[in-house]
């Protein structure tokens, strides 16, 4: 009789356990969070923005006059790839 009932036991706990495993899948739930999202903006370098500008192209042999209309030049040179980079950072804020 003993047997039997340990019998019993056993597969009730058998079954017990096999039924607990089997529970529903979760439940998905999507929300829609606002947040700003960083979207990182590509500029390209522009034309007016070079590697050498006019004051790398005199020497020290050259006059005064010379270097010095170089710096100006070289000023306005960087004046403009200033005014077109801040174009494109400008246009990479406002999307």
């Amino acid at each position: 009789m003993s047997n039997v009932l340990l019998y019993l036991v056993i597969m009730l706990l058998i079954v017990a356990n096999i039924s607990g495993c089997t529970t529903r899948p979760p439940i998905i739930v999507t929300k829609t969070v606002d947040r700003p999202v960083p979207v990182f903006c590509e500029v390209m370098t522009p034309a007016e923005c070079k590697d050498a500008y006019a004051v790398d192209r005199v020497s020290t042999t050259d006059d005064p006059i010379t270097i010095n209309r170089a710096f100006r030049t070289e000023i306005e040179e960087r004046w403009a790839c200033e005014i077109k980079l801040r174009a494109a950072l400008k246009g990479c804020n406002t999307k």
